[in-house]
Parts: structure tokens; C-alpha cells; sequence
């Protein structure tokens, strides 16, 4: 991709993806945010005091934004958990797998021996694509556990990627 980088971010530039956040819960497909989500509050579960937020843009334009954070705390931190939301109109070019291969050598470089991803839904095929594409395993499934589009329920799944 031309001119494209991936910068840390702080919470102050947070307005520079509350438009992808807000499409993105508000399909109500991938993330269990309600879709209602107010800024402040999206800016908070984003945001954590442990997370790395990262914001990726194209020609100095935001098109999507990750976080990589502790999955649980104390003896438990040493195994990622990280997420990312991509703009809509720059979905389907291959910036998924760009901003995964970012996800795991950012983890690495942050001292993770793992990363976990604890729900990712059954029917975000591209995102399971990617995941499985760059050495991710289903470890478990979550029967009925994401309400999807707030219409029907379908299974999520535990993936993890060990780090060596």
C-alpha cells in the first residue's frame, strides 16, 4: 500500500477514528459494543490504562486503528489480546492481514509469548480467514454468544496464536 504507516497513538487522538469505531459497532457484526455507544465511552473501552492503540493511515488519512493490551492481569499478562477496526471504504484491500502481520511483530516486540483473541464471531469469515492465514487456532466455541445485528444469535470463537 502507498504511503501507508502505523503510528502509537494517544487517547487525545481519538477523534481521528471515532468514525471507524462508530461504523463499525454500529453494524452490530463484529464487535459486542452496543451500537448506541456514546464517544466518551467508546473512547474509555479503546483506550484501557494497558493498551497500545495504534492508528494506521493511507496518504495521512486514518483507515483503521488496533490495540494490543494484556488479555488478563498478573500472571496471566504475558498473552495478548488485540483488536482492530478497519474504515469501510478501505475494507477488502488486504489492510486486514496488513494490520494482523502489524498485531503479531508489535506483540513480539512488546514482549507477549501469545496473543488471544476472545471472540471473534462465527460469521466475520474474513476475519477467521486471516486469522487461521497467519497461524491462529480455534480453541474454543461460544455457542450463541454474539447477538448478530441484534437480530439472531451465532457462535463466536476463541482463537490463539502462540509467539516464538
Amino acid at each position: 500500500m502507498e504511503n501507508f504507516e502505523i503510528k502509537l497513538s494517544t487517547e487525545k487522538q481519538f477523534d481521528e477514528i471515532w468514525h471507524i469505531f462508530h461504523d463499525v459497532v454500529q453494524e452490530a457484526d463484529t464487535y459486542p459494543y452496543p451500537p448506541d455507544i456514546k464517544k466518551e465511552e467508546a473512547k474509555k473501552l479503546w483506550y484501557t490504562a494497558d493498551s497500545q492503540v495504534y492508528i494506521a493511515y493511507i496518504k495521512g488519512t486514518p483507515v483503521a486503528t488496533r490495540y494490543i493490551r494484556p488479555n488478563k492481569v498478573g500472571l496471566g499478562s504475558h498473552i495478548a489480546n488485540t483488536g482492530v477496526m478497519i474504515d469501510k471504504n478501505y475494507r477488502g484491500h488486504g489492510l486486514g492481514r496488513k494490520m494482523m502481520e502489524f498485531a503479531i511483530d508489535e506483540a513480539k516486540n512488546l514482549g507477549y509469548k501469545a496473543i488471544q483473541l476472545n471472540l471473534v464471531v462465527s460469521t466475520n469469515i474474513a476475519s477467521i480467514t486471516i486469522c487461521k492465514t497467519t497461524g491462529f487456532e480455534i480453541i474454543g466455541k461460544i455457542p450463541n454468544a454474539f447477538h448478530y445485528k441484534q437480530k439472531k444469535y451465532v457462535d463466536a470463537y476463541v482463537m490463539y496464536k502462540e509467539l516464538n
